[in-house]
């Protein structure tokens, strides 16, 4: 009886499953649909909302230009995904502004008026739905809603990492640096967050960049003050050398090649020693970034620091100094000084760059 009784339980239990399984399949094809439904609209309304902002702007005469707006106005009305949408067309809009006639530009502020997005999106941020804050967020970091900036730092302390990320983000975007400097401390205590989302957050940033940067080196570990100077180091930012050139002498050996790297993009001949100091790193890509910065100076002091750099021990340097060689010796004084020498590896790598240059030049030399 005792045996009975199980094997019914255990049937019962088996076909309980299935109509649970078959639920949840059934419910993420309901799901599926619907989501699909929902594209198709968004695609529907966006199509109609850019045909009818077009017809705006392509309109011949001022009251054709109402007509157009007043019907576009009327189409979005109070309908949140028309709202959204027509957002988001409006910041594409904005973005090429300077190919649209001023009294066209002028009459838009009525559709910006009747959208007002900021608003629009501050209520969403009031919302449960975490996907909806994230979203908020950012659109209004695309209006520079400056204003509502206190609204969007309160999310910085929020448990769902995309919510906060999201808000980190938008903050930068508006060039709030206190709240760059607090996200940067989460990321020294949350691995959670990537190298590439703290490269996204400083790149993100509009504010002064040099003063940001000076107050992460003030205040943060040297992971963060390196992917800060990664992060900067194209924009060139010439008042920072001083610190590049602090930096080069971190025992972090990221730390000291990001700042070598960046001190190398200024092409600052203050900096010459510095560069020829650290072609005797330990570290080849120490040693490969300086000759990236002796190749900007292209002094003579620069050039002799090149042709021993010709004989470095590691393939790239040897190969990265070569190159710079050939690129800036324009009277070959340098470059015939290494192919008389002894050393053949020094001599091959030169070679090498010489006939890459002749073959990218149609058979000449410069």
């Amino acid at each position: 009886m005792a045996e009975f009784s199980y094997e019914i339980l255990a049937a019962a239990l088996i076909i309980a499953f299935v109509l649970l399984l078959c639920a949840e399949y059934l419910w993420l094809y309901v799901l599926s649909k619907r989501n699909e439904e929902t594209d198709i609209q968004k695609r529907e309304i966006n199509a109609r909302i850019h045909a009818m902002t077009e017809a705006f702007l392509y309109s011949p005469t001022a009251s054709s230009r109402e007509t157009e707006l007043t019907s576009l106005i009327e189409y979005i009305g109070d309908d949140p995904i028309k709202r959204d949408e027509a957002s988001v067309q409006f910041i594409q809009l904005m973005k090429r502004s300077e190919d649209i006639p001023p009294e066209k530009l002028a009459s838009l502020g009525r559709l910006y008026e009747s959208l007002d997005p900021i608003e629009f999106y501050s209520e969403r941020l009031e919302s449960g739905n975490y996907y909806e804050k994230s979203y908020a967020v950012r659109r209004l970091a695309d209006f520079n809603a400056s204003d509502k900036a206190e609204n969007i730092r309160k999310l910085l302390d929020g448990r769902h990492s995309d919510v906060v990320y999201n808000a980190a983000m938008a903050l930068s975007e508006l060039g709030d640096g206190e709240s760059v400097l607090v996200f940067a401390q989460k990321c020294e205590n949350n691995r959670y967050y990537s190298h590439r989302v703290l490269l996204e957050l400083f790149q993100a940033y509009t504010g002064d960049r040099a003063e940001l940067v000076r107050r992460i080196f003030d205040e943060r570990n040297d992971y963060i003050k390196a992917t800060c100077i990664k992060a900067y180091t194209s924009d060139r930012i010439k008042e920072l050398a001083p610190l590049y050139a602090d930096g080069m002498s971190a025992k972090d050996n990221n730390l000291k090649i990001a700042c070598v790297k960046a001190l190398a993009q200024l092409g600052n001949p203050d900096y010459e020693q510095k560069m020829i100091i650290a072609l005797n790193d330990k570290n080849w890509i120490v040693r490969l970034a300086a000759v990236s910065g002796l190749e900007k100076i292209a002094s003579g002091t620069a050039l002799e620091a090149l042709v021993k750099a010709v004989s470095d021990e590691e393939w790239w340097v040897r190969n990265a100094a070569a190159k710079a060689i050939v690129n800036i010796d324009f009277q070959l004084v340098y470059v015939e000084k290494v192919l008389s020498g002894y050393d053949k590896y020094a001599a091959d790598a030169v070679k090498n760059a010489l006939y890459k240059q002749i073959n990218m030049n149609g058979g000449g030399l410069r």
